[in-house]
């Protein structure tokens, strides 16, 4: 059977979603489809059960989804070895992150990585905050990006960056002249936000809990998958939304205008998460290379 499928059923399993997965492996949500019902043909038996908020495992897709961890562990063992032997100096390194990491961080954090080691072999999957923290547990990646605090054991969380989260709202919005707004008006307005699970609404979360409210307490129109779906979203005048300053490009940002909520504190963290064990060389250049004094300012 194609290692793809393998890897996709993993996906569809940790993520809850065909479109979840589909989006983490950057495939269409059929193609998705297409792999899960090939496994499903071979063992000649359902892994899955669909219902209106995604999907859940069958008694046998659980028990596959434990080997199907073990076999892709292993193949990413073997392809690390023999990378090993046909270039000794060189080492793999597979790195989870969050999704607005993935896209506005981490370009600039590989080009200095690999500026000193050109040979080193480096892979990133990309998923929502909660996803990677599986990925490190589950030893998918050596290491993973988040943007939200770690509240899983036994992974050890090193801070490398500090982000402070905005309410965006398109340029013809009623609170385009305004510098700050009451959190009640904050919570009466149509909201469109990230999906449960992405740092960016972990934060949110956080800071409306300080006020004894959630994300229940607010008028969601919205609730997408991707930053640059919100983002056309807010353009087209159908609500606002809380994204970090990092995801507005200096050719957007004539289109958007930021406002504060009064009291409400959207500050949040970046964290490099692993296992508490001997990382590999890649590992560590990059979390030093994250860590380092005046690394914050390399940021976009």
């Amino acid at each position: 059977m194609n290692p793809q499928n393998w890897e996709t059923f993993r996906a569809v399993a940790e993520a809850g979603s065909i479109s979840a997965a589909a989006r983490t492996l950057n495939l269409s949500p059929s193609a998705v489809s297409q792999q899960i019902q090939q496994m499903e043909d071979s063992y000649r038996c359902r892994l899955l059960v669909r219902h209106t908020h995604g999907v859940h495992l069958t008694a046998e897709g659980e028990v596959l989804y434990r080997y199907a961890k073990k076999l892709l562990r292993t193949l990413a063992e073997s392809h690390e070895q023999i990378a090993r032997l046909s270039d000794p100096g060189a080492s793999r390194l597979r790195i989870g992150a969050s999704l607005t990491i993935a896209e506005y961080v981490l370009p600039d954090v590989l080009a200095h990585l690999y500026r000193p080691e050109p040979r080193d072999h480096v892979s990133v999957m990309m998923a929502n905050s909660e996803a990677v923290c599986d990925f490190v547990l589950n030893r998918a990646v050596d290491v993973g990006l988040v943007e939200a605090e770690v509240e899983k054991s036994p992974l050890v969380a090193e801070r490398f960056y500090t982000d402070r989260l905005a309410v965006y709202v398109a340029r013809g919005h009623r609170w385009a002249a305004a510098q700050d707004i009451s959190l009640d008006e904050f919570i009466q307005e149509p909201m469109i936000l990230r999906e449960p699970g992405s740092g960016t609404r972990r934060a949110l979360e956080r800071a409306l809990g300080d006020h004894e409210r959630g994300i229940e307490d607010l008028s969601v129109r919205l609730v997408l998958g991707t930053t640059q779906a919100i983002k056309a979203m807010v353009r087209a005048g159908l609500g606002a939304t809380v994204l970090s300053p990092l995801t507005i490009r200096a050719d957007e940002a004539a289109g958007f205008h930021t406002v504060a909520v009064r009291d409400l504190d959207l500050t949040r963290h970046f964290y490099a998460v692993h296992l508490p064990i001997t990382l590999p060389p890649g590992a560590r250049r990059l979390i030093h290379l994250l860590t380092r004094p005046g690394a914050h300012a390399q940021a976009p």
